[in-house]
């Protein structure tokens, strides 16, 4: 690791609930022994998935520091660890006595000199795009930044795991309150709802999963992807429906304790276990026998099964919710390769997939899951016939058309 020279900084030190901070400017060259590439998430590979946004977004910055005369930036927050920098208070008698007012001693305590050995690691938990940006830019006009600082608020941080959840949690909130991260960026940070800490705890590991999970901006997957099972947003997705069929209760103001996050995971990995060993298409692929090209692709008529689309994991995790919740776990598990899953020919066609326009539908997800249910022999909310319309209406069958007369709900499953 390289090592840096001693450097004396001007300081304001305050406190916030249970963080201690430090306020100071720092001249732009020296921003160089800040790390912007810092491992603080779960995995190394959601790192690298946030690592990469930071590259694609800091050229914009940079441009923006070469060309404009009145540049200027609002704090950056940054961990500390390691080495810990010495703190020196002012001794502020002199203007006391000069100025005749009574300085307090919380002001005596919070105004003062930081000294850092130059051997501390420190890491940006806010900030990492204007810190990439401004070393790029000083490496095409470093004169051009000779008299710029920054302002720079340090945080301390533990480097264990309980640090690193401590200091997930308050990247997320900044991120939270200021411009809100994309939904993965979201999965990847968040330290506040168990769904987003489980998919993580998943991804990293399951080890049927290991490789098998992208991480991409929405909640779509590519169809052509023959390397990912599916996505992180679908774990997440499914945790939702899981958590609630265990009367877990998410707080935006609090994050789940180690025991039950531990309690969670294992509701996840229950899940991925019980699909993974019952259903035939999951078992023939994470056994190897079978290749995602079997069951998903783009091009029209190549096979194309619901179960490898995000849409159809999260079908399949309500519908083992609702037998778990109510104790039918068994029925499910006798039934639950009878449902055809072929979205050309199958049950669920024209529900989740158009084949003539050879397009992904997901604005049906409860039509889906009465489907599903009714033919699994469930008693549903809704009547027969209404079931009946909202099908038809699927299958673009008006109501008062002759072919309505004709049109049946298919044969439930036995």
């Amino acid at each position: 690791m390289k090592q840096f020279k001693e450097l004396v900084l001007p300081c304001l030190r305050g406190s916030v609930g249970n963080w201690v901070y430090y306020c100071t400017v720092i001249p732009f060259k020296e921003l160089e022994r800040i790390d912007t590439t810092h491992r603080i998430k779960e995995d190394k590979n959601l790192d690298k998935w946030l690592q990469r946004e930071l590259r694609e977004r800091v050229e914009g910055i940079k441009k923006y520091l070469l060309n404009e005369e009145e540049r200027f930036f609002n704090s950056v927050i940054v961990g500390l660890y390691g080495e810990i920098p010495d703190w020196y208070s002012l001794d502020l008698s002199a203007i006391e006595e000069k100025f005749k007012i009574i300085i307090s001693e919380g002001v005596r305590e919070s105004l003062g000199v930081l000294t850092l050995s130059g051997k501390e690691i420190l890491f940006t938990i806010d900030g990492q795009h204007r810190i990439e940006a401004i070393k790029r830019a000083r490496t095409e006009n470093a004169d051009r930044f000779k008299s710029d600082e920054l302002s720079v608020i340090f945080v301390g941080h533990s480097d264990d795991e309980k640090g690193y959840v401590r200091t997930r949690k308050l990247f997320a909130t900044i991120n939270r309150e200021a411009n809100k991260p994309t939904p993965n960026d979201l999965a990847i940070i968040d330290e506040t709802y168990a769904y987003n800490i489980v998919a993580r705890m998943v991804f990293a590991r399951y080890e049927k999963f290991k490789g098998k999970i992208a991480l991409t901006e929405n909640y779509d997957l590519d169809r052509n992807d023959h390397s990912h099972f599916t996505n992180l947003l679908t774990l997440v997705e499914v945790n939702k429906k899981l958590f609630k069929a265990v009367k877990y209760r998410e707080s935006k103001y609090t994050s789940p304790s180690y025991e039950k996050r531990e309690e969670l995971y294992s509701v996840s990995k229950e899940f991925y276990d019980y699909i993974t060993t019952n259903v035939t298409e999951y078992k023939d692929y994470f056994n190897g026998k079978k290749n995602l090209n079997k069951f998903r692709n783009a091009e029209h008529k190549k096979p194309l099964n619901l179960l490898f689309l995000p849409v159809g994991i999260n079908l399949i995790s309500g519908i083992y919710s609702y037998f778990k919740v109510n104790k039918k776990i068994n029925k499910l598990k006798t039934l639950i390769n009878k449902l055809d899953y072929d979205l050309y020919e199958g049950h669920f066609k024209f529900i989740y997939f158009n084949p003539v326009q050879n397009k992904i539908v997901t604005a049906n997800k409860t039509l889906g899951r009465n489907l599903a249910l009714y033919l699994l022999g469930e008693k549903l909310s809704i009547s027969d016939n209404e079931l009946k319309k909202a099908l038809a209406k699927a299958y673009s069958i008006n109501e008062l058309s002759p072919e309505f007369k004709s049109f049946k709900l298919p044969k439930k499953l036995k």
